[in-house]
């Protein structure tokens, strides 16, 4: 079954690659700062429905998303997200089941993509970022790895995408671990984490 969603993966983002390029102007720095090899976690801003489809594509490897549940309850797009190795996380519930996914995945050399806001331009709106990814990274020790994104939500003009004027950059940084962040134990180290994913991932999505 894992091969077989590496397969079906790889087929996607070459199409979604090319897909992109006709529509937009994509500029990806950063490639070279990604660990050569998995597993690892990456997490980026949210600032359009594009944005899943787009890292996903120009990052190579097999990805795993953690996606919005109520995406899958649509049977043909769950069956569809579950075949790209995405898994489900609910919003404002205390459910440990994502977690437990994203560790499995860690756990057999795999790569996790999160969005710690847990939607949308949530951060920008006053809310706080969710604090899982913090969890899963104290509990692995993987890297993470910081990506900003822009230019995503002109995708949403098509005068834009005609007239070429969509100018789309994916900022990848460099990797670092959350225990070189702070030394402070569990809960504070985990705050202090969410504070510098938060400002990692801005700081590039502003470059």
């Amino acid at each position: 079954m894992a091969k077989d969603i590496l397969r079906f993966q790889q087929v996607l983002k070459a199409i979604f690659r090319v897909l992109f390029r006709i529509v937009s102007r994509v500029r990806v720095t950063g490639l070279e700062t990604l660990p050569p090899h998995p597993p690892f976690i990456i997490f980026s801003n949210h600032i359009s429905w594009f944005d899943p489809i787009l890292v996903g594509s120009f990052v190579p490897g097999p990805i795993h998303i953690m996606a919005m549940e109520g995406l899958f309850k649509f049977p043909p797009l769950g069956m569809l997200l579950r075949l790209v190795g995405a898994f489900p996380v609910s919003r404002g519930l205390l459910d440990r089941s994502p977690i437990e996914d994203a560790m499995d995945i860690l756990g057999n050399g795999g790569i996790v993509f999160i969005f710690p806001e847990g939607g949308i331009g949530r951060l920008r709106r006053g809310e706080k970022p969710r604090p899982g990814i913090s969890l899963i990274a104290e509990r692995t020790n993987v890297p993470l790895v910081p990506i900003g994104i822009n230019g995503c939500r002109d995708l949403y003009h098509p005068l834009k995408i005609l007239t070429r004027r969509v100018r789309i950059n994916i900022h990848i940084g460099a990797p670092f671990l959350i225990t070189s962040v702070s030394g402070l134990p569990g809960k504070k180290m985990r705050k202090v984490a969410m504070e510098c994913i938060t400002r990692e991932m801005y700081s590039l999505a502003r470059e």
